[in-house]
This record gives structure tokens, C-alpha cells and sequence, in this order.
């Protein structure tokens, strides 16, 4: 991979696990989430008139990708009133490399590197160690299943927005639009079922909403325009390094505890990552 793309990803690997940590302590998450689709949806808008509209065939990626975000902020928001985000954001984000490796061999012709089968074992036993932590107890049947949702959500979306912005020719475009939609899918969603909660709680913690939307935005912006340059399966398993940062800000910030086997689990699955997206 490109060193300079390598860096950004790094980059926006570390600002997707910092709005993570704010929506993981902000309560209801679908609202969080929302409040976020509500800032990135309005820079988004912003930029529409300076980029260039998707080509027909694009919209159906589009569309599809929407069906995967939505469905993926669900999970998370679920994942999350069950889970630590030191536990429940490594073992979703740990399973997304390995599910985005097998989509896009599958459907764009990436065959994976060597390297990519060590980083596969190495998140394994990651995730099996953070799955049995404390036994049975460490991670519910129900956390496992939304954390499994995420990742294959994320996989999904991550192997179809790379296809969406190759046809499409024009990352900028495709993601604007793909925001815009998405946004405003979600948050006619949080509206709808949280109703005057929502507005109370984006009035409440205005600062946490603009903050996490900012983040997300140019966490995301980072990622669709690195995948119009490298593989799928290197580009996200690069991006999950955000694991690492995730579990750092679960203790520090969040107060959650960090024991000796989630430490070594965290490293496996970092270590991994850092197979699959820098060897060769």
C-alpha cells in the first residue's frame, strides 16, 4: 500500500475509534448516530453543488449501500447497550478484515496476499480471546450476534462502496451522495422511533453531536478515498487498527477495565490488521 494512503487510514482509524467512544457513552445510540448523520448529512449538502451527481449505475450501488449503513448503525446502536466498547467494538471491528478479504475476492477479483492469511489467524485468535475473556460470561450470545452483524455489515458496505466508487469514477461525488441519502434514511428512522427524545438529546449534548459527526465525516471521507486506491481487504484491515485506539479510550476515558487477556487479545487482532495492510 501507499505510504501516504497508509498514513491517512492510520489516521482515520484513529478518529473512527474516538467517535465510537462518544457514542458508545452518549446513551441511546441510535439517537447519537443520528445526531451524527445530522452533521455529516449537513456538510454533505454543502458540497453537493460542487461535485459532479453519480452516473445511473452508481444509484443502485447507492442504494444498496444504504440498505448495509442503515442496517449496520442498527446493530451498532444494539451492540453497544450490551457491551463494552473495549470488548464490543474489537470483536465487530476485528471480523470486518476477514469478512471484506473474502467479498472482495469473491466479487471484485482481489485475490489476498500471504500475508493476508497470517492477519487472518492472528485476528482469530483475537476475537476468541476476547469472546472468552471471562469465560461464557465475557461476551452475551446476543453482543456476539450484533458484534457479527456489524462486522459483515461493515464488510458488505466496504466491498460495495469500493465497487460504487470505481464505476462511479468520481470518489467525491459518490460519497457526498451516498451521505446525503444515508443521513437522511437514518435520521428519519431515530425521528420516528425515538421521536422527542432524539431532539432533547441533540439539544443537550449539542457539543458531543457536532464533534462525533465531524469525526465521522472525515473518518469515512478517509476511507472511501482510500479505497478508490488500494484493495478492499487491505484498507479495511488497516482501518481496524482503530481496535487498538478503541480499547485505549474504553479504559481511559470510559473507565472500563483492561485485563491482561483483553490487552494480549487487542494485540493479536492489531497484529493481524497490520498483516494483512503493511506486508507484502
Amino acid at each position: 500500500m501507499d505510504p501516504t494512503v497508509a498514513a491517512a487510514v492510520l489516521a482515520a482509524a484513529l478518529l473512527h475509534a474516538s467517535w465510537q467512544a462518544l457514542v458508545k457513552s452518549s446513551g441511546d445510540g441510535v439517537v447519537a448516530l443520528a445526531g451524527m448523520n445530522l452533521v455529516s448529512g449537513a456538510v454533505a449538502i454543502a458540497l453537493l453543488p460542487v461535485v459532479r451527481p453519480p452516473i445511473p449505475a452508481a444509484w443502485l450501488v447507492i442504494a444498496a449501500s444504504l440498505v448495509l449503513h442503515s442496517g449496520y448503525k442498527i446493530a451498532l446502536a444494539q451492540l453497544y447497550a450490551r457491551a463494552d466498547l473495549s470488548v464490543g467494538y474489537p470483536v465487530a471491528r476485528g471480523l470486518t478484515p476477514v469478512f471484506a478479504t473474502a467479498l472482495a475476492l469473491l466479487f471484485l477479483g482481489e485475490v489476498p496476499r500471504g500475508a493476508t492469511l497470517v492477519g487472518v489467524i492472528a485476528i482469530s485468535l483475537g476475537i476468541a480471546g476476547l469472546v472468552f475473556e471471562r469465560g461464557t460470561r465475557g461476551v452475551s450470545a446476543a453482543s456476539l450476534l450484533a458484534a457479527v452483524v456489524v462486522g459483515l455489515s461493515v464488510a458488505a458496505y466496504s466491498a460495495l462502496d469500493a465497487y460504487g466508487v470505481r464505476l462511479n469514477g468520481d470518489w467525491l461525488g459518490f460519497t457526498a451522495w451516498l451521505v446525503v441519502v444515508d443521513s437522511g434514511v437514518f435520521l428519519a428512522y431515530a425521528l420516528a422511533t425515538r421521536r422527542g427524545k432524539a431532539l432533547a438529546q441533540w439539544r443537550q449534548a449539542w457539543g458531543r453531536t457536532l464533534i462525533s459527526g465531524a469525526l465521522g465525516l472525515a473518518s469515512y471521507g478517509v476511507f472511501m478515498w482510500a479505497l478508490a486506491r488500494a484493495q478492499v481487504g487491505a484498507v479495511a484491515a488497516l482501518r481496524e487498527t482503530s481496535i487498538v485506539f478503541a480499547a485505549i479510550l474504553g479504559t481511559l476515558v470510559l473507565n472500563e477495565r483492561m485485563s491482561g487477556v483483553r490487552l494480549l487479545s487487542v494485540l493479536f487482532v492489531a497484529c493481524g490488521v497490520a498483516a494483512i495492510a503493511l506486508l507484502r
